[in-house]
Formats: C-alpha cells, structure tokens, sequence
C-alpha cells in the first residue's frame, strides 16, 4: 500500500528538514504544502527531497491539508498521513500510525497526546471539554480530538473530507468519523512543544466547542 505524508507548513524553516529527512525512513512519499510562509520554509522542503507545493497567500491549515490530500489522491496513495512539520511530533511514530490500517483493517488512526503534566493547563481543559462534546454527540471516544498527527485510507476521504478552515479541521475529521462509523483507533503519542503560544487561543477553543454542537446539525 502506498503512504504518503502530508504536511502542512508555515514558517517552519528550524525543524522541517528534520522531520522531512527522518519521515522519508518509513512513508513512501513526503508532500509539503507552504502556506504563504515569509520564511525558506519551501525551499528547504524541495532540498530535503519533499514534493514541495505552495500557496501564494496563507489560507490555512485547512487549506493547506486539502491541497496535499488532493496531490497524495493523484499520485496513487493508499494512506495518507497528517502530520505537524514543526518538530513537535515524533516521524518515528509513523509506524504506529500506518502498520493498524495495513495489518488490522483501521480506516483511521488518531494520535492522542499524552503526559498532560508536560501540556500547557490551558490545552488540557479545553481538549476535556473537546472531548466530553464529541463523545456526547457524535459518539466517538478519542481523547485529543484537534491532534494533527493522524492517518486514514484514501478511500475514506470522501467521508472525512472537510469543510472547515484553518485549525477546525482536524476536529471535524474526528467527528465525520463518529458520524460515519468509520473503524478507528487512538493511539498514545509524546509531543514535544517548543512553543506554549502557538496554534489555537481560548477563544479558538470556545468556538470550536460550540462548533461541535453546529456540527451534530448540519454535518
């Protein structure tokens, strides 16, 4: 089966050689897809041997998952594998991610971050909250339902694919997942987080809650 990583970037120049160049051990093809970086972000993606792709202008993640699903599809992938370039998650878990769907019939495999005394207070309530919300209305037990680091058969897109923009979309793959009954597993991850500030705010994290209760209407 063919397995191709998606990943998408944003002024990731520090790290994405790294995990671009350790990814490559255990996936077939590496696609990037820069997000309007301001940084070498694309270049070092081609020079790291990446499929390296771009946008113009920052659309946001969720654009950018898009564009690189739609270039894995073209090119015959079998599973497609998200995840984050900046260093925070481990390309040596790929196997834990790819061998389920290979050897057990998993549609998806989820990553749940785990050591919620390393994880900034904050991110800990809001994921229990996140949490709580999806299992009540979609009926879905995954503990970290915004992870980026996930893989699901290609043959799934049609299920999972989203509507949503910039950081929703990884929760609203999650629930498309409850909603279809796609067979999925959660697997425990170590996250490394060089930065308490990035990705979603509270208020994000309130609007994506309410989002959720949205979602068991119109999805």
């Amino acid at each position: 089966m063919k397995t191709v990583l998606v990943l998408p970037v944003y002024n990731e120049s520090r790290y994405l050689a790294k995990v671009i160049l350790e990814a490559k051990k255990y996936v077939d093809l590496v696609i990037t897809v820069d997000d309007g970086s301001r940084d070498p972000s694309h270049e070092i993606a081609e020079k790291a041997g990446a499929i390296a792709l771009r946008h113009v202008i920052n659309l946001g993640k969720a654009a950018a998952l898009k564009t690189g699903t739609q270039a894995a599809l073209k090119l015959g992938a079998d599973i497609i594998v998200f995840m984050d370039s900046d260093g925070q998650h481990l390309p040596s878990d790929l196997p834990r991610f790819i061998e389920p769907i290979k050897q057990d019939g998993y549609q998806i495999v989820i990553g749940c971050r785990k050591g919620g005394h390393k994880m900034p207070f904050v991110r800990r309530m809001g994921n229990l909250s996140l949490e709580m919300a999806a299992r009540t209305l979609f009926g879905i037990t995954i503990k970290d339902i915004q992870s980026g680091y996930r893989a699901f058969r290609a043959d799934v897109y049609d299920k999972l694919e989203w509507k949503s923009q910039r950081y929703h979309a990884d929760a609203e793959m999650t629930v498309r997942t409850g909603k279809y009954h796609l067979k999925y597993k959660q697997i425990f991850i170590d996250t490394i987080y060089h930065d308490d500030f990035k990705g979603m705010t509270v208020i994000d994290g309130i609007k994506l809650l309410f989002q959720i209760f949205l979602w068991r209407f119109s999805l």
